[in-house]
């Protein structure tokens, strides 16, 4: 028994320590981009994933009912989302939209969507290497008139992206970013 118990206490120790030399990693990823938080403007996201590459290695591995989406998720290294509700000012989300797209543009990303409608302001972007698309961005402000609607999205998938799947594989996340 404490043969067992030392086993798993040392592959738990394990799997924390890859985590944590992971989250320390993802930012030099070509994929990543650093969302300023909004935490101090409109408090805690009231949606927040952040999934690393060992989170995302064990959702692929439990994902075999579907080996296309189990494949495709092995190859991704982060999946972020924040989602904010939207109290007071749009202005520190728009300010933070301008602020990556102008950022990563240099960076040679590359710009997909562009909406700039009164209700709603979306920017997709996405970082290709070598023909491969290692990067995905989403930006979406939805500000409409009732004021417990409007929200702030923020979308960062990192690693090996077929654009043919990205719907697959954010439904078997259950992450609903509609695009089609």
């Amino acid at each position: 028994m404490k043969k067992l118990l030392s086993a798993l206490i040392f592959f738990s120790s394990s799997l924390l320590m890859s985590s944590s030399a992971f989250a320390d990693d993802i930012t030099k990823e070509r994929g990543y981009v650093d969302f300023a938080s909004l935490n101090s403007v409109y408090g805690e996201p009231k949606v927040m994933v952040n999934l690393n590459k060992t989170m995302l290695g064990f959702i692929s591995k439990i994902n075999l009912s579907d080996p296309e989406a189990s494949e495709l998720i092995s190859k991704l290294k982060a999946v972020r989302v924040q989602i904010y509700n939207m109290k007071g000012s749009d202005q520190p989300a728009i300010d933070l939209i301008a602020k990556v797209s102008k950022d990563i543009q240099s960076k040679s990303w590359l710009p997909i969507v562009s909406v700039n409608e009164e209700d709603e302001k979306v920017r997709v972007f996405t970082k290709i290497t070598d023909d491969l698309m290692d990067g995905l961005v989403v930006m979406v402000i939805n500000n409409k008139s009732d004021k417990d609607g409007r929200e702030a999205v923020f979308i960062n998938i990192v690693g090996e992206i077929d654009p043919a799947q990205i719907n697959k594989v954010t439904k078997s996340l259950n992450i609903d970013i509609d695009l089609k």
